[in-house]
């Protein structure tokens, strides 16, 4: 019985082929034939024509754009039965690759993918979540090999879904996320995920939509985007404008080729050296010197060290923002935060047996832990400006202290740069947002905004405050005390000198010490303001620019979808001919069958997009 069992198991692939119509041709299936096409994707000579005299504005060059999604399961494997003479074959089995080039699959997958339906068309974008690194070298991997081929007229462009994107560097955002690909409409990048709706609870925001939902979508996001960058533009100065549109088109034009390139979309801003800037090369001037074993790493442990004093702040904060009025969850997990935390604190106190040796004094001060702001005369300022006697005390430890300033230096960087960001965010936030809000929705959504950057910003002056106390126990030069000052709470303050410089009553406004810390912005008449407000006004335009793009391709998938129904109603009433004229009257019932129920969505489709365009109408949107 096993070989009735493997026939009834595998009978469900009978239908794919069936609905294709290869039940009424003697032929073999060729290439692809078997493949199931989006009948919302432009094919030419099935459900639409490539005319090359289109206009940008009306009928965009970039409509016919092809999107791959590609995806893998690595861990499936195909493997060759014990008794291959009693498996029931319905395919080749081509379908399923398997090697220890994991990429050389997925090449072969777009290649294949790349030949079908696509006469004439020139430009495709493809979704994968590394395109990072495997878009790199993919013409060199076609060219190279003799079982690979794709026109070279084709145009990839590279891109990651927004699901995975966050997942990236940073710099893979601007780069890769679908946000800023021209010409793309609203598009997630995403396929597996769009199917586990049945699988969880949180998944529904996966789904796929209709296309009349997404027309309604795409009309409400042009309107919202439009607004939103209307009040970015207005505001800024006509020629910065006109300068940042040209470098915008810069970016665009040379992204195949140099994908930095949509850096422009990020704030440019030459930073002081960083933690990991430090330690690094901290590590590289310890192997040139052969340092002892117990050396060697000494940089890497202090950072560590100095990771577990930030987990600690953050820690503090977030217990003062929840207060005494905390829920049970709540406290789980401030005591599941700090279980966490006192597994590292132990990890790094017995490591240092390696760097300090035997007999060291472990500190278990717990006033380290407090953390202030410098706020009023009622602070000591003390605790801001006395050294210690750490080197006098330790003579042993002499060569560390340089190490562990130079690593205060770039964790007081890294901070008070998180600090321009956050401060500059809540400047735009409060221009843009709080007082453009004009119901009690939308001022309580712009204050969790705020809010949200607020935290930010206690958190990052809480770290540097720690860190310059820190540092003054290592007895700093005179250089690094006028380089990193006390922090005030009222620095922190957002004054119309950040989120405003030329408005009126500014003449005696200045901005705080800090934000003139080692910065370039690339110009000396350039403001922090203007950098973060170009940055804002690029990302506005771009999400106004895609949901318009959507809208232009949601009108063209519909016609797309429509006449791929009627393509295939056509085809199944000529199969359905041929069966009559050779007397095959199953075929024939088959193929009617097929025709009329493809005619029939045809009409839905028609009538569902018709019904949509007269309820606008009526709604006077239209």
């Amino acid at each position: 019985m096993y070989y009735e069992a493997m026939l009834g198991c595998r009978i469900t692939l009978l239908p794919t082929g069936w609905s294709l119509g290869f039940g009424h041709r003697s032929d073999t299936p060729s290439t692809g034939e078997l493949a199931l096409f989006c009948p919302a994707c432009p094919q030419p000579g099935i459900n639409g024509l490539l005319s090359g005299d289109e206009s940008l504005d009306e009928t965009p060059s970039w409509k016919f754009t092809w999107s791959f999604v590609m995806d893998g399961n690595f861990k499936a494997e195909h493997l060759h039965p014990i008794k291959p003479f009693n498996e029931v074959w319905l395919s080749d089995g081509l379908g399923f690759m398997v090697g220890k080039d994991r990429q050389m699959n997925m090449d072969y997958a777009l290649c294949e993918a790349s030949q079908h339906n696509m006469e004439g068309i020139t430009r495709a974008v493809t979704f994968y979540d590394i395109n990072c690194q495997y878009n790199k070298h993919l013409r060199d991997r076609v060219d190279q090999s003799r079982f690979l081929e794709m026109a070279l007229e084709l145009t990839i462009i590279p891109g990651i879904g927004l699901w995975h994107v966050h997942g990236h560097q940073d710099s893979c955002y601007v780069r890769y996320a679908s946000n800023f690909i021209k010409g793309i409409g609203q598009i997630d990048g995403e396929i597996m995920e769009t199917l586990w709706a049945r699988l969880n609870l949180i998944s529904p925001a996966a789904r796929g939509m209709t296309l009349c939902r997404k027309y309604k979508l795409a009309r409400n996001g042009i309107a919202e985007s439009g607004k939103a960058f209307d009040r970015l533009d207005e505001a800024a100065p006509a020629h910065s404008k006109t300068e940042w549109l040209a470098r915008e088109r810069i970016a665009q034009s040379s992204r195949l080729n140099d994908p930095a390139a949509m850096d422009e979309y990020e704030i440019n801003i030459k930073k002081a050296p960083s933690k990991k800037e430090i330690e690094l090369r901290l590590l590289e001037e310890s192997n040139a010197r052969n340092v002892a074993p117990s050396r060697r790493s000494v940089a890497t442990w202090i950072l560590t060290g100095m990771v577990i004093e930030e987990a600690q702040i953050a820690l503090l904060v977030e217990v003062r923002r929840i207060g005494r009025r905390s829920t049970e969850t709540q406290r789980l997990d401030i005591a599941r935060q700090r279980d966490r935390l006192q597994g590292q604190i132990d990890g790094f106190t017995r490591s240092a047996l390696t760097h300090l040796g035997e007999g060291f004094d472990a500190d278990d001060e717990p006033d380290d832990l407090n953390i202030d702001i410098l706020d009023d005369l009622d602070d000591d300022p003390a605790d801001f400006t006395e050294t210690s006697d750490t080197r006098t005390n330790s003579p042993e430890l002499t060569d560390l202290i340089p190490l562990e300033m130079s690593l205060r230096e770039g964790q007081a960087n890294d901070a008070l740069q998180n600090l321009h960001i956050h401060l500059c965010n809540k400047a735009i936030l409060f221009q843009t947002t709080v007082r453009q809000a004009k119901s009690q929705a939308l001022k309580t959504r712009a204050w969790s905004q705020v809010t949200s950057v607020q935290q930010a910003v206690s958190l990052h002056a809480s770290i540097y405050t720690k860190t310059r106390k820190q540092m003054m126990k290592l007895e700093p030069g005179q250089e690094q005390l006028q380089k990193y000052k006390p922090l005030l709470r009222e620095q922190l303050k957002i004054s119309t000198a950040v989120g405003d410089p030329n408005a009126r009553g500014q003449r005696n406004e200045s901005l705080a010490w800090f934000w003139s810390i080692e910065v370039d912005l690339g110009g000396p008449d350039q403001s922090w303001n203007e950098e973060f407000y170009r940055v804002h006004w690029l990302r506005a335009k771009a999400l106004w620019n895609r949901w318009r793009e959507e809208l232009i391709l949601v009108k063209l998938e519909m016609d797309w979808t429509r006449n791929f129904f009627l393509w295939k109603a056509t085809q199944w009433a000529d199969q359905m001919q041929e069966s009559l004229d050779k007397h095959l009257l199953g075929h024939a019932c088959y193929s009617g069958r097929q025709s009329q129920m493809y005619s029939l969505l045809a009409q839905d489709a028609q009538a569902a997009f018709q019904d949509l365009q007269n309820m606008l109408i009526e709604a006077g949107d239209e």
